[in-house]
């Protein structure tokens, strides 16, 4: 009997609807069930979004993928499993690895090799859709915040009690225990001892822990003790898959939001006592963290030819800069080989950017004819969607919720009539009422939100359209360009800029099985599967030089008779910068000055050379 591994995820637009999880549990029960096959497990996530690591149910059938517990994995769709293109081909890698199956059950059949490159669309769709859903719901945020709108504190605060939305009464016997810890600083005391004598005391938190002495020092510095509430200190980085903080010029102050603990004087006071105890803190070299490592398209592909050592990721951000490197291990680690010590590298660094091109430009082409007719391609990814969007309507979820919502507003209207007729007290109707309204609340918001899903789903010719525009504007590329990384066993970087690149035969060799059987009977040598280029990067300074060379013979051939000093204010560089490029331009045999005397001239520009 087949042993089933089911996985369940809400989608991010089902995160309002608080029961879609468990109808989409029991549903892919119900499924696995009729086919006969037997559930081994089943793990639903409550977590959503797209950073699979932090979500644990993922994990765990990342982890029991590698044991005997089942045979096949079932979920609904590429979505439920993830919206990242970088963890679906981890997933399938694993999921070969292992020798299981994957079974997606709204469209009713196995994932096989050929729809590697079709679901590896899909992925990267549904990674687009997401960070434009990211970059919305942003937005929205931070205008309801600019607005001044809402306090968005998700949390009960320590000193506060919620009475509504966004209105705050002192919690007096909690808003003593805060001044009394404002005392403790201000004699002197340091964190440590003022969470061990308030925990003495008998403080604990709203969850009746203990208070630790991080929690005890954010309480004492954060602006909401004199009653200003500051929003927008962080947001959601999408790339990057986590929070970033944000500089304090862009942080919103809404002040007055609560009632103030303590005046903003006196707490002004006590920080700077505070401030006079702070040691310094010495800063020490720190080893590479390794918790990304596998994380990466490139991760465990990119080997040194000068020393053998992996290549490691790094990340380097400046203020108008974000540059992605692979460097050596062994030079990261030892250095670089100079003034006579050998225990480093001398290898090159590749930017990530440009290698991923260069892999696009220099493979794709080679590796073309494995590849269906773009067109042909485009055209049955376009029919895979359409049928996801017009059979992933939320309408009988939709009627389901309105006939509930129906029922509270009878019984409101029953328990009204128990109330005239005095069949129950006033304090029964009260506490009944009360609990009916909050219920019509939620299942009003509920039923909102899926007419508005509804809305965008019944717009389905212009998402497609949307769609059809992303494909062609290389969406298609971009897929191909990951299914040849996914395959790639291995690159060697040497230091005269060499890259040799190997292809896994085997994973290859499905692409080749699938698309082109003809390729496959020719008979391929060991030569196909391994291509040496030449890494080329261009640096930020060299693409900026050029770009202000080409506008500078696009000016002088449609202005022949000008001066350089022209120049100076059209282009908005240096005189010396402008110079510079005019003297490589005439070097490189592209631009040329005749003079006729009386100090006139003309350019001529040569356009038949290669630039």
């Amino acid at each position: 009997m087949i042993r089933a591994g089911i996985y369940n995820r809400c989608s991010t637009e089902e995160e309002a609807q608080i029961n879609a999880l468990a109808i989409q549990a029991e549903e892919s029960r119900e499924i696995v069930l009729a086919k006969g096959w037997q559930i081994a497990a089943q793990y639903i996530e409550s977590e959503s979004g797209t950073t699979s690591y932090k979500r644990c149910e993922y994990q765990q059938l990342m982890d029991d993928m590698e044991t005997d517990l089942f045979d096949v994995v079932v979920i609904k769709s590429i979505d439920r499993l993830m919206r990242s293109a970088k963890d679906w081909y981890i997933f399938i890698d694993k999921l070969t690895q292992n020798n299981k199956k994957l079974y997606i059950y709204i469209d009713n059949k196995f994932y096989t090799p050929e729809d590697s490159l079709i679901t590896g669309i899909k992925a990267i769709l549904a990674e687009d859709f997401s960070r434009e859903l990211s970059k919305k719901i942003k937005n929205a945020h931070k205008r309801r915040q600019e607005k001044k709108t809402g306090l968005n504190i998700t949390v009960p605060i320590f000193g506060w009690d919620k009475v509504e939305k966004d209105v705050y009464v002192i919690n007096e016997e909690e808003a003593e225990a805060y001044r009394y810890a404002f005392r403790l600083a201000e004699e002197g005391n340091g964190f440590y001892t003022i969470c061990r004598i308030m925990y003495e005391r008998g403080v604990r938190s709203k969850r009746g822990n203990r208070i630790s002495e991080v929690q005890w020092r954010k309480m004492l510095y954060s602006p909401r003790a004199y009653g200003t509430v500051v929003m927008h200190q962080e947001e959601y980085d999408f790339e990057a898959k986590k929070m970033v903080k944000l500089p304090e010029s862009e942080w919103i102050y809404i002040e007055n939001a609560l009632p103030s603990i303590v005046s903003r004087e006196y707490q002004s006071k006590v920080l700077s006592k505070l401030k006079t105890r702070a040691i310094p803190v010495k800063t020490y070299h720190k080893n590479r963290d390794m918790k990304n490592v596998g994380h990466y398209e490139l991760s465990g592909k990119l080997c040194c030819g000068e020393c053998g050592a992996n290549f490691y990721r790094v990340n380097s951000k400046s203020k108008n800069t974000h540059l992605i490197e692979w460097k050596c291990s062994k030079s990261l680690k030892f250095g670089r080989n100079s003034n006579g010590y050998q225990g480093g590298c001398n290898n090159i660094p590749i930017i990530e950017d440009a290698i991923i091109e260069q892999i696009e430009e220099n493979c794709k082409n080679y590796y073309e004819s494995i590849f269906r007719h773009e067109e042909n391609l485009i055209d049955e990814v376009m029919q895979t969607i359409r049928k996801a969007l017009t059979g992933d309507s939320c309408k009988k979820e939709e009627e389901k919720l309105k006939k509930e919502l129906e029922k509270c507003k009878k019984k409101k209207g029953i328990l009204l009539n128990k109330l005239m007729n005095e069949v129950i007290s006033d304090e029964d109707f009260k506490t009944i009422n009360d609990e009916l309204s909050v219920q019509i609340e939620k299942l009003s918001n509920k039923v909102a939100d899926i007419m508005v899903k509804n809305e965008e789903y019944n717009n389905i010719e212009e998402r497609m359209i949307k769609i059809k525009q992303s494909l062609d504007s290389g969406t298609m590329d971009k897929a191909k360009t990951k299914e040849l990384i996914y395959r790639i066993s291995k690159i060697t970087v040497y230091p005269n800029g060499v890259l040799e690149i190997e292809f896994d035969r085997l994973k290859l060799l499905s692409l080749l099985k699938i698309y082109n059987m003809s390729l496959v009977e020719e008979g391929l040598d060991e030569k196909y599967f391994k291509i040496t280029i030449d890494y080329k990067h261009k640096t930020n300074i060299v693409r900026r030089k050029e770009e202000i060379s080409n506008e500078i013979l696009e000016y002088l051939k449609n202005n022949p008779n000008s001066f350089l000093k022209d120049l100076y204010g059209v282009l908005g560089v240096g005189k010396s910068y402008i110079n510079e490029c005019v003297q490589d331009l005439k070097q490189q045999g592209l631009l040329k000055y005749l003079r006729y005397g009386s100090g006139k001239g003309e350019w001529i520009v040569f356009e038949d050379i290669n630039k």
